[in-house]
């Protein structure tokens, strides 16, 4: 796992890292051309990485770096200090965590998963993965639903949700005249806008500084779009304003927002700030008619402690232990169907070869046929005397007696 996330990368360098599908054909090809062969690629507002299966951990770190350098227009330099390199089952690990929402900013947010799965198969069309990658993919999926299905962690973004929409409510009454504005497309951003969408505020218009980003998002939900530059206007109408640039400063000031309760006749206003640092000035809850509330504020109306929360995360923390220990063991088990396999093969061309020689009887053809088998494993033996790991094998494997003892086997 090579990337760059929320906790290792600058804000401004995730920002340049986001973007739509044909961005993330564009990155998973010039990793390819880059050698990283069987790959995906994860970008999301938390996260821009590439998980792929090596045996060259160097060369894939050195491509993954020069690919997302050259996808965020800088310098390899400057990325190098914020990229973060996991490996085996430390990377294993950090991939169903991923998968189960506990490596976002908001642990629990449900639409990380249905990312991933949408990233992993646009992977898979294009040919980027095999076997092993998607090996790891499910069980990822399988540990996701488990944890899901077995915790509370999942609910508590959703949670989240309805205690913005209950805070609305007390505001405004009846949410269906309302207008709402979402300034970003982060994550916790979407959620909340869909999930108070699916209650019954159904007016929304999103803003974003990239124009092409607010209207992938206004297709997707049929609402409306306007310009970054109509951000004053777009706050006068609005009721709620979900913010979500997630560019580590504050993009919303009061200055602004005064402005728009001037205009607004003191109408109220509840501001939701997913943006971690913040999108909106903090000074904005001390206006009159503005209502701000953090994650933070929105987890505590949520969760009935701290401590609950952290009893769902250890419980599923557990459970991915768990999962890696048996993917872990289902590989080695692979890996020994396909020695054996490979071996029987091997057997199957030796005999057939000796049988094709026309032995006189069955005494002489089973002594070519042992001969043969034990031809090329008595010389690597002869050669790793000195070691004996071979021959501790070697009469482990056939249950041989050790010097006048029986083996393990014919006990």
């Amino acid at each position: 796992m090579i990337g760059v996330n929320h906790r290792s990368g600058a804000d401004l360098l995730r920002e340049r890292l986001q973007g739509d599908d044909a961005d993330l054909v564009r990155l998973l090809a010039r990793g390819k051309e880059l050698g990283l062969k069987d790959t995906l690629a994860i970008a999301t507002c938390d996260r821009c990485e590439f998980w792929c299966v090596s045996d060259d951990r160097s060369a894939a770190r050195d491509a993954a770096i020069s690919a997302l350098a050259e996808a965020a227009d800088v310098d390899v330099e400057e990325i190098t200090p914020y990229v973060h390199v996991l490996s085996e089952d430390v990377a294993l690990r950090y991939v169903f965590a991923v998968a189960a929402s506990l490596e976002s900013r908001v642990v629990g947010e449900p639409q990380v998963l249905g990312q991933v799965k949408e990233m992993h198969q646009l992977a898979q069309r294009l040919g980027h993965t095999s076997s092993t990658l998607d090996r790891v993919m499910d069980g990822a999926y399988q540990v996701a639903k488990r944890i899901r299905t077995e915790t509370g962690i999942a609910g508590q973004s959703v949670s989240m949700a309805s205690c913005a929409v209950a805070v609305l409510r007390q505001m405004h009454g009846e949410l269906g005249r309302l207008s709402a504005l979402l300034l970003g497309d982060g994550d916790m951003g979407q959620l909340i806008q869909e999930q108070v969408t699916a209650i019954g505020l159904i007016r929304w218009t999103i803003i974003h500084p990239q124009e092409r980003r607010a209207k992938a998002w206004a297709d997707r939900q049929e609402i409306h779009w306007r310009h970054f530059e109509e951000l004053p206007t777009a706050l006068i109408e609005a009721d709620l304003v979900v913010a979500a640039l997630d560019l580590g400063r504050p993009t919303l000031s009061s200055d602004m927002v005064e402005a728009a309760l001037r205009k607004r006749k003191r109408r109220p206003m509840l501001l939701i700030d997913t943006g971690v640092p913040g999108d909106i000035e903090p000074s904005v809850n001390a206006l009159d008619d503005a209502f701000l509330y953090g994650l933070e504020d929105l987890e505590r109306l949520a969760m009935a402690g701290r401590q609950q929360r952290a009893d769902e995360i250890g419980a599923a923390r557990a459970m991915i232990d768990q999962a890696v220990v048996q993917f872990q063991r289902q590989s080695e088990e692979q890996q020994a169907a396909s020695i054996i396999g490979d071996l029987r093969r091997h057997f199957e061309e030796v005999r057939h070869e000796v049988l094709s020689e026309g032995a006189p009887d069955a005494a002489e053809a089973t002594r070519r046929l042992v001969n043969r088998l034990l031809h090329l494993p008595s010389m690597q033996l002869k050669a790793a005397a000195p070691e004996r790991e071979l021959e501790v094998a070697l009469r482990r494997l056939f249950g041989l007696s050790n010097g006048g003892e029986q083996g393990e086997s014919g006990r």
